[in-house]
């Protein structure tokens, strides 16, 4: 093989070489572009997904605090009922406490 015929394959191989790594770059940006919209679908998702879950947990938290101010509302109405039957009973007793003392300071007077 003469030196012009090795230098001819050498550029050859080199031309190659560089067209081979032109292509693996485009490749990398490629695969690093598409690398980056996976990841940012993957956190859009992960985000959407985190938010409902959060509804999830504020609608059930909501529900219970709901349930459990019912819960209280029903209890503070049997109490108030309760003081109330107290309250008229002793109305009735000191009504009849007046009276009988009226009474009698008039049968005495």
């Amino acid at each position: 093989m003469e030196k012009t015929e090795i230098l001819s394959k050498i550029k050859e191989a080199e031309a190659r070489v560089e067209e081979a790594i032109k292509k693996a770059e485009e490749q990398k940006k490629k695969s690093i572009f598409e690398a980056k919209i996976e990841a940012k679908k993957i956190l859009d998702d992960a985000n959407a997904e985190g938010i409902r879950i959060r509804e999830e947990i504020l609608k059930k938290v909501r529900e219970t605090i709901e349930k459990e101010k019912e819960e209280i509302r029903a209890r503070k109405i049997k109490e108030i009922e309760k003081f109330e039957n107290i309250g008229r009973k002793n109305v009735d007793k000191a009504v009849e406490l007046l009276y009988n003392e009226f009474v009698g300071m008039v049968e005495h007077a």
